[in-house]
């Protein structure tokens, strides 16, 4: 019984924390009058990251289908933010690289991202946040296995 509540709440819990963060980081975007949405954003610092990123790699690491991972890519790309790059191996995949203006913006908002989530991380300790992402990990997994 008292698994089956917990099962329950769980679920739950993650969609409106994740929902939270969602429309708290849209409000700070439009408050500091950022041209690009927080998803974008995650493409373009995952891009920073990784100079060698294919879209199908982008789609995979940040879980998106192939459709929104174009459309997201269409649009940084119209902002002059990334750009596709062929693959030096003769592969037909384009590698997704960042711009100089996009590594400039990524630069301005990631500050403002870091103290955002140290606010609504306040007060969790690191042991908490470890087991909350070894949680979510095994979640990720139990899914990921057929």
């Amino acid at each position: 019984m008292l698994k089956d509540i917990f099962t329950n709440l769980i679920g739950n819990a993650i969609v409106a924390s994740g929902r939270a963060i969602k429309v708290h980081n849209l409000d700070l975007y439009s408050k500091y009058g950022f041209e690009i949405t927080p998803e974008q954003y995650l493409v373009l610092n995952m891009i920073k990251d990784d100079e060698n990123l294919s879209q199908n790699k982008l789609c995979e690491l940040l879980y998106k289908d192939k459709s929104n991972m174009t459309r997201l890519i269409s649009v940084l790309e119209e902002k002059g933010l990334i750009i596709k790059a062929p693959q030096e191996n003769g592969k037909q995949a384009n590698i997704i690289r960042i711009t100089d203006k996009g590594r400039k913006l990524r630069a301005e908002i990631t500050p403002v991202m870091l103290k955002s989530r140290k606010k609504y991380l306040r007060d969790i300790s690191q042991d908490d946040m470890y087991t909350c992402i070894k949680v979510l990990n095994k979640i990720q997994e139990n899914l990921n296995q057929n």
